[in-house]
This record gives structure tokens, sequence and C-alpha cells, in this order.
């Protein structure tokens, strides 16, 4: 939460952000931590009043989802994907499809498809919810899906975090993320779901989400 306050160019996606000087070298900016922090000042210019919207949004066990690290987050995606797709992906036979997949998903994700399989399947507004209906079996597909299924768990979250994950990397993910942020009749069970790959899969201090 303070990296979010203090840090908010941490994870950024330089294609999303409009109006950048062109005499700043972005990638010294993304190296070191003080431009950085100077650069999200910059592009967030309303950081003192954003504050404490933020610190409210973290009592929400479900908001708290908005903090996790970027490649947690979308590592935790993957693996949602993979869930939500696992009986496709377990017919994958031609190393084309295998490798597609790995690469896209995360050789991590596709490995915990054997253990996704033991898993309760997702409910079928869940699975409508996030557009998944008919099951889809393009890795691509599946990462949209575990994306749209963060989003729906973390539920209606302030305008200034929403801003904050449309201006992460890779960006296609993270605006499918902020899209899919609202209440939703499925977002229970999305982030039912996704404590329980946390607890799976995640670092010891995933247990803030219990």
């Amino acid at each position: 939460m303070m990296r979010c306050i203090v840090d908010p160019a941490a994870d950024l996606d330089v294609t999303m952000a409009s109006d950048l000087p062109e005499w700043i070298p972005l990638d010294l900016v993304q190296a070191d931590p003080f431009i950085r922090v100077k650069l999200g000042r910059w592009l967030l210019t309303a950081q003192t009043k954003d504050a404490p919207a933020i610190v409210s949004a973290s009592h929400a066990p479900r908001a708290r989802l908005a903090f996790l690290p970027a490649p947690d987050a979308v590592r935790l995606m993957s693996l949602a994907g993979v869930w939500t797709g696992v009986p496709s992906l377990t017919r994958f036979v031609r190393k084309a499809d295998v490798v597609a997949a790995r690469t896209i998903l995360g050789a991590g994700a596709f490995a915990f498809a054997s253990h996704a399989t033991l898993l309760p399947r997702p409910t079928v507004a869940l699975m409508s919810a996030i557009g998944a209906s008919e099951m889809p079996t393009a890795p691509n597909v599946l990462l949209q899906c575990g994306a749209t299924m963060f989003g729906l768990a973390m539920g209606d979250i302030p305008q200034v975090l929403l801003t904050r994950l449309r201006l992460r990397y890779p960006a296609p993910i993270w605006m499918a993320v902020a899209d899919a942020c609202r209440n939703d009749g499925a977002g229970d069970d999305a982030f039912r779901a996704m404590r329980r790959l946390l607890r799976m899969t995640m670092p010891t201090w995933s247990h803030w989400f219990n």
C-alpha cells in the first residue's frame, strides 16, 4: 500500500503514459527509484488527495488485490486462466500448442494445470461473468479470462487505483483488469478463487487476504 502511494510509477507501462518529456530516458527512469518516484508524482498530480482513498481501500480484503506486486498479480491471473481452461489445456498434445501456452501463461502456470484438475470448477455465473461461457482454448484468451476474474475479485475500487492499474505493464492485461473492477454477483466467487490460488502458490505474506 505504501509503495502504491509513494511510488505510483512502479511497473509503469511507458506506452500508456502520455505527455512524457522526450528528453527523459525512460529506461533510466524505471531503473532509478528516486527518479521513478518523481515521475510518478508528475504523472499523477493529485497524489496528496489520493492517499486517503488508497488507505481506505486497503481495509477491504478484496481491494487489497490492487496492492499485489505486478509480477505476482500477473502470475495469479495466469493461474486463474489455467483454472478456467484446464479441460482444454490438458488436451494439448502438439508441441506448438504446448510451447505457445507456456510462453503466454508462463511455465509455472502451465505446469499448474495438472493440479488445477483437482480443484472445483468455476461456477456457471463466474464463467459467464468473465466471458468464458464456451470453454476457451487459446492461451491468450485464457489470460484475458484470468485478468477479468482478477478485476471482478477486486470489486468496485477507487478511481485512483483504477488509474494506477491502467498504467501498469503489460497494458492489455491491466486494462482488462481495470475494466472488470465492479460489483458483480460473481465477484465473491472470483475472490474466493483468487484466495484459494494465493494460498496454493503465493508467498507466505498472502495470508493478508484470508
